[in-house]
């Protein structure tokens, strides 16, 4: 009998490629895919990407935030990534849907306001009803 199970989604890699990285880039910072994990990436954030415009920020480091805070919910609260190419996750708990990567872009444009652990709590609260 074979083994059919689905391949890993593409945010799911691009999580994990981005986890291999910041070892290199940020060794301090502990990815275990822990909620912790996204307050340490928020403190990341803001000391070296605030204030917003600051400092260029290229399309490959939202993403791979993006992707890890998505990978991050999943493990923790539950829900998947959507099949397709639309990056949103689906079914966790009471919450419908989430966009983790339209939501990363935003804290790198808008700052603290946008915070990415504020983020995390926020759907864990909800989640759970």
């Amino acid at each position: 009998m074979m083994n059919r199970t689905a391949p890993p989604s593409p945010y799911t890699q691009e999580a994990e490629t981005f986890v291999t990285i910041m070892r290199g880039m940020a060794p301090d910072i502990t990815l275990d895919y822990s909620g912790e994990s996204i307050a340490a990436l928020e403190a990341f954030i803001a000391a070296r990407f605030d204030p917003p415009g600051s400092k260029f920020v290229g399309d490959s480091l939202p993403v791979g935030i993006g992707c890890y805070v998505g990978e991050v919910i999943i493990r923790t609260l539950g829900g998947r990534w959507a099949p397709g190419e639309a990056p949103e996750i689906h079914q966790i708990g009471n919450v419908q849907k989430i966009f983790p990567l339209d939501k990363t872009r935003k804290r790198f444009q808008n700052g603290p306001v946008e915070s990415l652990a504020y983020y995390y709590e926020t759907i864990a609260r909800h989640a759970a009803g």
